[in-house]
């Protein structure tokens, strides 16, 4: 949303933008706290889109970093993506031999779920160790419930194949990230290029249609309700929502997620990224320490770490301190302060119905030819902060091509 506007500004059109909350930025959004930039789950800037990468490179100095990143499981750490070949030598005979014998005799299945896709990838051996578990945490949806095409796109597995092509969203080798202001300081500086266009704390409750056009937005703020004109709507809702504002109800899903952020009196927990744990007895999806990514102006003594729960947990940060105690990462007694957010709409849950979902929803909101749907929620797509931006330039560029028509 802020893409789309700050391109439009740029050539004289005069946007609005009306956001929900009280700063900007949705999911990629960033806060101070304890003397750290803290992101909603630390994001990254990687991108082949050569033109994307050099628009937000221009936005906000920014540093390039080599990925490190790392999986736990089994009390054991091993590189992320999961190497097959690394687990086998890492991990203890018993679980070695489950997955060494699955592979070797692993079924033909018809390829109509993740679940089917994965045995007959890599044997029901590394599927139950590790993809069941983490697919599972992730969407809180059995993998058989999932569609095949999410399986297709991110399946997380390395070999000497991948050694060879790595620099693709899975197997990228470095990334980007702004030197000050988390990764809101992109969203920040996007924002500034919309003068007198944002509107913060404005809630859009409803829309207006005449026949095959969007005409208005009702929009409440501070408990009072306003009606703005448009010429064209660019939505960044989720679809459900803006599909039950035009009378129709999507069979699509979202998967929520609880993020705990701790204070720790320690100089760093950890010399990753991002770690993935994929034992089904740890509520923890992913956790990321914000020094890794930026150090300039930051505490020595002190350092924040985010967790992503996905879960059902009654107490979020009691297992969270559970979690890092028991692989050796975090004393409780050196907690100083602990932050729960909570954000409804994080992941679309790719299951096995969402193709046929998404299609009715694009014959719906394809009715009228002055709405415009980018971003991940709107367009229920598990894409990044550099797709979206690429979809908000495709859409600007169409925009304005029909306006010079």
């Amino acid at each position: 949303g802020l893409s789309c506007a700050a391109l439009l500004a740029e050539q004289g059109y005069d946007v609005h933008v009306f956001e929900a909350s009280d700063q900007v930025g949705g999911l990629a959004r960033s806060f101070e706290w304890h003397g750290f930039s803290c992101d909603i789950a630390p994001h990254r800037l990687f991108t082949r889109d050569k033109e994307a990468k050099e628009r937000l490179l221009r936005l906000v100095p920014m540093h390039r970093h080599q990925r490190r990143s790392r999986i736990f499981i089994a009390d054991h750490i091993v590189r992320d993506p999961v190497n097959p070949a690394e687990l086998v030598l890492r991990l203890p005979p018993r679980i070695s031999r489950k997955l060494v014998m699955g592979y070797l005799f692993k079924p033909k299945l018809p390829e109509d779920s993740f679940e089917n896709l994965a045995i007959s990838k890599f044997g029901h051996g590394l599927y139950e160790f590790f993809f069941k578990p983490y697919t599972t945490k992730m969407f809180g949806v059995p993998p058989s419930e999932i569609s095949v095409s999410w399986g297709r796109q991110k399946l997380r597995v390395s070999g000497l194949r991948d050694a060879i092509h790595r620099n693709t969203k899975i197997f990228f080798r470095e990334f980007h990230y702004p030197k000050q202001g988390g990764y809101g300081a992109i969203g920040q500086a996007l924002a500034e290029r919309v003068p007198n266009g944002i509107h913060l704390d404005s809630r859009v409750t409803g829309v207006d249609t005449e026949g095959d056009r969007i005409t208005a937005i009702d929009v409440e703020k501070n408990g009072q309700r306003q009606k703005f004109a448009c010429d064209r709507l660019i939505s960044t809702m989720p679809s459900t929502l803006l599909g039950r504002m035009l009378g129709h109800e999507f069979n699509l899903r979202f998967q929520s997620i609880k993020l705990v952020f701790l204070n720790i009196a320690q100089p760093l927990v950890m010399p990753y990224h991002w770690v993935y744990f994929g034992d089904s007895d740890v509520v923890i999806n992913r956790m990321s320490e914000f020094k890794n990514f930026a150090r300039e102006g930051v505490p020595k003594d002190r350092t924040v770490v985010v967790a992503e729960v996905t879960l059902p947990s009654e107490d979020p940060l009691e297992d969270v301190l559970q979690a890092l105690e028991r692989y050796k990462l975090v004393d409780r007694n050196d907690v100083l302060d602990s932050l729960l957010l909570h954000e409804k709409f994080a992941y679309p849950v790719y299951d096995r119905y969402y193709e046929k979902a998404m299609e009715q929803s694009r014959k719906v909101f394809g009715r009228f030819d002055n709405l415009h749907l980018v971003g991940r929620s709107a367009e229920f797509r598990h894409i990044e902060v550099d797709e979206t931006f690429a979809s908000a330039v495709a859409l600007v560029r169409q925009l304005t091509a029909a306006q010079h028509r």
